[in-house]
């Protein structure tokens, strides 16, 4: 992606997309949110042991932002304990330099990932 509109982080994450795709084995907790008017739909899996996030799967649809945000919230939650699991969007956008016009996909991503913390911490994956 060469697009001037993406910073070369944000072309990075969009090409590799660490993290991405449906998780398979047992244990995993889910969560999914969607914003109709952009048609970003975001769904999360994590799986804990020891009380930490030891594996984060994602499936996203969504703007280069959007999917890089994704990827780039995925891989900051590995290792994070789950009491309290939460991402912050706007750190995610300042660090993707996201436009402003965007910033409710980004919410979309922390709507996913409390939902499937939520599961975690009922321990219903």
């Amino acid at each position: 992606m060469s697009d001037p509109g993406y910073s070369a982080e944000v072309a990075r994450l969009f090409a590799e997309a660490p993290g991405a795709g449906r998780p398979e084995g047992p244990g995993w907790a889910s969560g999914e949110a969607s914003e109709p008017l952009s048609a970003t739909r975001v769904r999360m899996h994590l799986r804990a042991a020891a009380g930490r996030v030891s594996d984060c799967r994602y499936e996203v649809r969504g703007c280069p932002h959007t999917i890089a945000a994704t990827a780039r919230a995925a891989l900051e939650l590995a290792g994070q304990p789950v009491a309290g699991l939460d991402v912050d969007p706007a750190a995610l956008a300042r660090a993707l330099a996201v436009p402003a016009a965007k910033l409710g996909r980004i919410f979309v991503i922390q709507d996913a990932v409390r939902r499937a913390a939520l599961q975690l911490k009922a321990g219903c994956p």
